[in-house]
């Protein structure tokens, strides 16, 4: 096995400096404003509707706690978390979400 010896760079920060990442910090500041009036333009309702399947057997699970029926609460619960509380695709509601992460 050869190894081989590189020239080192004289652009960039070097790798864990002080300094790295105040610089990143203000090289991808324009992406950071360009993503936040991404996401506004984007963003679209207050939140997604709930799934009628959901509310429905919260309806019974309630009902079945008036009761003090327990173990038909319980199947209800269950159930419930099986699906989702609101709808995955509403026309309605979306959002985008921009995560920036930078590491030496």
């Amino acid at each position: 096995m050869q190894f081989h010896r590189t020239k080192l760079s004289i652009i960039g920060t070097p790798q864990g400096s002080i300094i790295s990442p105040i610089l990143s910090n203000i090289y991808l500041n324009k992406l950071d404003l360009f993503m936040d009036k991404l996401k506004d333009d984007f963003d679209q309702g207050k939140s997604a509707k709930i799934n009628p399947i959901y509310k429905s057997l919260d309806y019974y699970r309630q009902k079945a706690l008036k009761a003090n029926d327990q173990l038909g609460a319980l199947k209800y619960l269950k159930e419930m978390q099986k699906i989702r509380a609101r709808l995955p695709k509403d026309d309605n509601f979306k959002r985008l979400y921009y995560v920036r992460y930078a590491d030496d």
